[in-house]
């Protein structure tokens, strides 16, 4: 019977193990994030008045 004497621990097992949940943690927040997680809803506003200004960063009064 052999015996492997010259065994060493698993680092690089260890370290694509790492890798992998890191990469996965990475890509949920990012997910996250980006709002994937959030459900959507296309809305559609009709204003009876035509000075209705809805670009971003604009005053609601």
């Amino acid at each position: 019977m052999q015996v492997n004497s010259q065994r060493l621990p698993p680092y690089r097992w260890i370290a694509v193990a790492v890798l992998v949940v890191l990469a996965i943690v990475f890509a949920l927040v990012y997910v996250q994030f980006r709002g994937g997680f959030t459900p959507k809803t296309e809305l559609t506003m009709l204003a009876s008045r035509a000075g209705l200004v809805m670009d971003p960063g604009s005053k609601v009064t």
